[in-house]
């Protein structure tokens, strides 16, 4: 595969500044509010929906959201509450066909939120989850009626490339990598989203789904690590905080400041794995987690030297969930490798 990037530049229509939450989904309607600039500035939410992900980007005019959880109804207060309702989300994104991912988009469909999509951007490979169904059934009935631009992500920009690059209006952008075409699970064909700042030297994220091992490893060797680069100021952990979602040398590559896990107290998984806490421990990258911290709002102010800052909605670094517990997996042994 070639590894030059293509910029794709969204035209974006201008739309008032949203209203953001900062609220738990777990207590409707969420009522604590931060205004966006609508600005250069950088706005990422890492929504604390539970066991899943759900991600919302703001720069400019541009509005990105990345999973929507396992909840329609709890992802559906954020929409709410963000102000989404009668406005348009200019990329949307499916890292991969579980439902604690997925399942929380449909509610970007439903008629009555009057919700534009411009892209929508998933592996499209063949599940049979009639909800995913339901998701992909609304994809289509927009893409006859209301224009909207479906992309498979294993060629992001449809030109044979493995990198996309999405332009947003307040000059930050989003690298959209095709997953590892030979993943052998869903978790190993996630779509991996490097984020980039409008002073990239002040703020980048790295964002990879459920991504595990076989695919962490995949994604040094296939070249990601020159192009587009994966070292970043932010990690989204891969898979909740698993073991699976972790090595030394994933952390080497990517050499975080923070780590930010989306993860369920009590969860049935064991996440965040012991394992895990002590790689991220050993490399000295602490870490928020939603269960225990709420809402985690990333701020760049997009000018140069700016820097960024990480806001849990709750404090403390570093924390233990009820739930964690040490994973028996085989596979675990790799995670300090």
């Amino acid at each position: 595969m070639g590894r030059h990037a293509i910029l794709f530049f969204l035209a974006l229509t201008s739309l008032a500044p949203p209203v953001e939450a900062q609220g738990q989904a777990a207590k409707p309607p969420v009522t604590s509010f931060v205004t966006d600039s609508g600005g250069r500035e950088l706005i990422v939410r890492v929504l604390n929906v539970g066991q899943g992900d759900a991600v919302y980007i703001r720069n400019g005019s541009s509005k990105v959201i990345i999973d929507g959880g396992p909840n329609p109804a709890a992802f559906g207060r954020y929409l709410d509450s963000l102000n989404l309702n009668n406005s348009t989300i200019d990329v949307v994104i499916l890292s991969h066909q579980h439902l604690d991912h997925y399942s929380g988009l449909r509610e970007l469909f439903r008629t009555e939120r009057h919700i534009h999509v411009r892209y929508f951007f998933e592996n499209k490979d063949p599940a049979p989850a009639a909800s995913l169904a339901e998701l992909r059934d609304s994809i289509l009935s927009r893409m006859d009626r209301d224009s909207l631009i479906y992309r498979d992500t294993d060629d992001p920009c449809s030109n044979g490339r493995p990198v996309c690059t999405i332009g947003m209006t307040g000059g930050a952008a989003l690298d959209i990598l095709a997953p590892f075409p030979n993943g052998r699970k869903a978790n190993n064909r996630s779509t991996a989203v490097k984020l980039i700042g409008p002073d990239s030297a002040s703020f980048t994220m790295w964002l990879a789904g459920d991504a595990e091992h076989e695919e962490i490893s995949w994604f040094e060797k296939t070249g990601y690590a020159r192009n587009p680069g994966m070292r970043v100021s932010v990690l989204k952990a891969d898979h909740h905080g698993s073991c699976n979602g972790v090595t030394r040398r994933y952390l080497a590559l990517t050499a975080p400041q923070w780590t930010v896990a989306s993860v369920a107290a009590r969860n049935g998984y064991g996440h965040m794995h012991t394992q895990a806490k002590k790689t991220y421990r050993n490399a000295q990258v602490p870490w928020y987690r939603t269960d225990q911290n709420g809402t985690i709002t990333i701020r760049s102010p997009g000018t140069a030297g700016g820097g960024f800052t990480i806001t849990p909605e709750r404090p403390g670094a570093n924390l233990n969930g009820p739930g964690d517990r040490r994973s028996p997996q085989p596979g675990c042994t790799r995670t300090t490798k």
